[in-house]
């Protein structure tokens, strides 16, 4: 499973989640509507951004 924005791993844990009730790093994490608005259309809620295009947002909307 790649991040639909850079292409890289995404850690989706929502695997290991379903099978021994770990819990993903994004449960916990919110993601700004412009943000997933960057998605393509057909991956919007069905593909996992990735901890750095997340961070790497925050970070450009922060300065």
């Amino acid at each position: 499973m790649n991040c639909p924005l850079c292409g890289r791993p995404n850690e989706c844990g929502i695997k290991a989640y379903e099978e021994k009730q770990e819990v993903c790093w994004c449960f916990h994490e919110q993601f700004p509507k412009e943000l997933l608005q960057k998605l393509p259309e057909l991956q919007r809620g069905k593909a996992c951004i990735c901890k750095l295009c997340a961070a790497a947002f925050r970070d450009d909307v922060m300065t």
